[in-house]
């Protein structure tokens, strides 16, 4: 009979638990302040931003550019506008205007009927295509005159401070790039890319607009100052993962009932949700990496997309330009690496087998996945919690072919239950 664990610590985590326990992003409004009395005539001094461009890897095609955005725009005047703004963007004043910002170069459309809705939509479109313009204000001034309508967008930074700190970034892109291992797959290239944004930043809890800190909403934010919300990691996800091949966009929404930005990713012919920011939690273990749609939406809302919104009908701040279906987890976290248990006698060999490989990497968590078929609380008590304690049996018989340094600690065993995957990660001790 195997022997009852002197101690047993649980983290018993439901789906309503994790979601308290889980930081939670703000999304800054994508339609800005728009400031009134836009000039016409074009006076101002700009300087031409000279931008470096961040190496790829050595091992992985990057992806030519991204163009969700564009692609879905509806009429060719939002085409001609995005086209504009791509040149505009990197043509900065050197002097603050009224309103505290840095006047960028004017846009200029031909259509009298082109309106302010129409250049919410373009901008959002350029900007969510192109994360790498971090600094881009959300106000803009917009005005009409005759056949003619204008936007003046605005830069946080003058030109100089613009042009190092798009270096400043490429090098740490270029750093990266140049330390991602050759030959993985793509789901282990998303997991890569993802481990290495949430290790590297941390969620800036209090920062709810610009106002608070604009790089939080950013990817200069999120990979040079290690501090981001939803924002920044969804755009660090977008802007490294296209550059190994990767098809990445994002997906906007509320979580917790505050506006929410994440990301869908595309392995192996299908797209998934994946959201960097509610990972990033000690708890949450890859909790929202690789979803389908209705895993998805069991605590976050997807806000429709653009061509879904009627004429007629205000524009939400949170919309989406593109938005795959959702509708595979062959790429999911728990199904690809947890060890799957559909009997626990005849489970006992790969279980042992796993837990010995686990140790060997002195691995700190173990994920296992219950079969639907059998009852996912008497299997958790058979288990951990009562007899015949079948998880410490699988625990002896793995350190039976372990060296002490390898020991896996079977006195104090803690998990996390997860009930939304039928899974339950064993955080691993040595003795």
């Amino acid at each position: 009979m195997t022997r009852k664990p002197l101690i047993t610590f649980f983290a018993v985590i439901s789906a309503a638990a994790l979601i308290m326990m889980t930081s939670c992003g703000l999304v800054d409004k994508i339609r800005g302040d728009i400031f009134e009395g836009v000039k016409f005539d074009d006076d101002t001094n700009y300087t031409e931003v000279k931008k470096s461009e961040s190496v790829n890897s050595a091992y992985y095609t990057a992806n030519e550019k991204i163009t969700f955005g564009y692609d879905n725009l509806l009429t060719d005047s939002q085409r001609s506008c995005y086209s504009s703004i791509e040149s505009a963007v990197y043509r900065i004043s050197d002097t603050k205007d009224e309103n505290g910002f840095y006047p960028v170069g004017k846009v200029t459309i031909e259509d009298k009927s082109f309106t302010e809705k129409d250049m919410d939509i373009s901008i959002k479109a350029y900007t969510m295509d192109h994360p790498e313009a971090f600094w881009l204000t959300n106000r803009y001034s917009y005005g009409s005159m005759g056949d003619r309508a204008i936007i003046q967008m605005y830069s946080y930074v003058n030109a100089a401070e613009c042009e190092n700190r798009i270096n400043t970034l490429n090098e740490a892109v270029n750093d990266i790039m140049t330390k991602i291992p050759e030959g993985l797959t793509q789901y282990h290239l998303e997991k890569y890319i993802h481990n290495t944004v949430i290790d590297n930043c941390s969620y800036a809890a209090g920062v709810e607009s610009a106002d608070d800190g604009w790089e939080e909403f950013t990817v200069y934010g999120a990979l040079i100052n290690s501090r981001a919300v939803c924002e920044g990691y969804a755009h660090s996800m977008c802007m490294l993962l296209n550059k190994v091949g990767i098809d990445c966009y994002y997906a906007n929404g509320y979580g917790e009932n505050n506006p929410h930005m994440w990301n869908v990713v595309k392995i192996d012919d299908r797209w998934y949700h994946l959201d960097a920011t509610w990972d990033d939690n000690e708890n949450a273990y890859f909790n929202f990496f690789n979803l389908n749609d209705s895993q998805i939406q069991k605590d976050h809302i997807i806000s429709p997309l653009l061509g879904e919104i009627k004429d007629n009908e205000a524009l939400d701040d949170v919309y989406n330009l593109f938005l795959p279906e959702c509708s595979s987890d062959n790429a999911n976290y728990f199904v690809v690496e947890s060890t799957y248990i559909v009997d626990f006698e005849e489970s006992r060999e790969i279980m042992v087998h796993d837990l010995i490989a686990a140790a060997e990497n002195k691995d700190d968590k173990f994920t296992i996945m219950i079969d639907p078929s059998m009852d996912f609380d008497t299997s958790l008590d058979e288990l951990f919690n009562e007899e015949p304690y079948y998880m410490f049996d699988y625990i002896t018989r793995a350190n039976e072919s372990l060296d002490s340094n390898h020991t896996i600690n079977d006195r104090n065993v803690s998990i996390i239950i997860l009930e939304n995957f039928n899974s339950v990660v064993v955080k691993l001790e040595y003795k």
